[in-house]
């Protein structure tokens, strides 16, 4: 089931009171703003739990903040994987295996997208389980 924004649903009273102790002397009113922040990359490898084909090797990319998943970007066309894993690497001796599923891909829609020579899929990876 996705969050539905309540922080208590993740989080544990001793855990809030620690976060609240850490801010009791910040600024009143402090806001971070992550607009605009660059989003990592990762590259990794997309497979099918139920398949036995081969790996897909993407680009995974963080969404915002706001949106659910990652951005899986890839040279060849992604199809609907209902159980899927996504490996990524995160550092040079550090791999992070994420269970969830695939959205079948479409074709960049930007204007410089249909200039360039080479062509990419794009498909969200998201890791709530299967749809239904």
């Amino acid at each position: 089931m996705p969050w539905k924004g309540n922080i208590n649903e993740l989080l544990s009273e001793e855990q809030l009171k620690v976060i609240e102790d850490a801010l009791a002397g910040a600024p009143e009113g402090i806001v971070i703003d992550k607009r605009g922040m660059k989003l990592n990359r990762y590259p990794g490898l997309l497979s099918d739990l139920a398949g036995d084909g081969e790996p897909l090797k993407v680009i995974a990319s963080e969404r915002p903040v706001t949106e659910d998943g990652m951005v899986l970007i890839s040279n060849a066309p992604i199809p609907e994987i209902e159980r899927a894993v996504l490996v990524i690497r995160t550092g040079d001796d550090f791999k992070q295996r994420i269970e969830g599923h695939a959205l079948p891909s479409r074709l960049g829609r930007r204007e410089e997208d249909s200039d360039a020579k080479t062509v990419f899929h794009y498909a969200i990876f998201e890791t709530e389980g299967p749809r239904d």
